[in-house]
């Protein structure tokens, strides 16, 4: 038993599983009917806390092909059902023990088909997963939260190059997924992956045929350092 509780003062009972601690995060939701796995680990969703509103989830198990990056992304993740057992021939571990491994709090039993109606009517709240009864300083720390700056905690840490004989292509990481970095190896693309903050002098030293601008976490507003390199670009 567990709650889930939004900034709003709204408040759901839940059954926590996975890590089971208490989190915080931007609540957010997919309306995906598959590729949880993918979304877990998609750094765009880095610090969050995702709501799938499809009923059934983690019904194909984990794989370890099925991923956008090394581990999960998100911060907490609810779900209507969590499915227990899982059918798919690549499948190694339940979502719940993946999850438990990775430290991620997520939860179960809610109607997250209403929930998702009050995030489209209201926008992205801040929210808590609990295994306890909220406190008034509960809903103190969910006013007083701020998200973390996502990017620098997503992008690489050096620059590294994929090899290829095509167009040489400088990709700058802001969170990049590992579906796109295949994408552009199966078209022979050499790429050249900058970390988020790297001058641009440093992108165009590689005299790059292109330069791919990535996916990533939280509002470009936030990031008026990058939003100046790529003017510059």
């Amino acid at each position: 038993m567990g709650f889930l509780i939004l900034e709003d003062g709204t408040t759901f009972e839940v059954n926590l599983f996975g890590a089971g601690e208490k989190v915080i995060g931007e609540v957010v939701f997919s309306t995906g009917m598959s590729g949880y796995q993918e979304l877990l680990t998609d750094p765009s969703f880095y610090g969050q806390i995702v709501v799938m509103t499809f009923p059934l989830v983690g019904n194909y198990g984990i794989n370890p092909l099925d991923r956008q990056s090394d581990a999960p992304q998100v911060r907490g993740f609810v779900v209507r059902e969590a499915c227990r057992q899982p059918s798919h021939w690549l499948a190694q571990e339940t979502l719940q023990d993946y999850l438990r491994r990775h430290h991620i709090t997520a939860a179960e039993g809610i109607d997250t088909r209403a929930l998702t109606r009050k995030l489209r009517e209201k926008g992205t709240m801040t929210g808590m997963l609990t295994p306890d009864v909220p406190t008034p300083e509960d809903f103190l720390a969910l006013q007083a939260y701020q998200p973390e700056r996502p990017v620098p905690q997503v992008t690489t840490r050096e620059v590294y190059t994929i090899p290829g004989e095509g167009y040489h292509l400088a990709v700058l990481d802001l969170g990049v997924k590992q579906g796109i970095l295949d994408a552009l190896q199966r078209r022979n693309c050499c790429l050249t992956v900058f970390p988020a903050h790297t001058r641009a002098a440093d992108i165009l030293a590689v005299r790059p045929d292109a330069i791919v601008l990535s996916n990533g976490p939280g509002n470009p507003k936030d990031n008026p350092e990058i939003v100046e390199t790529v003017k510059i670009l």
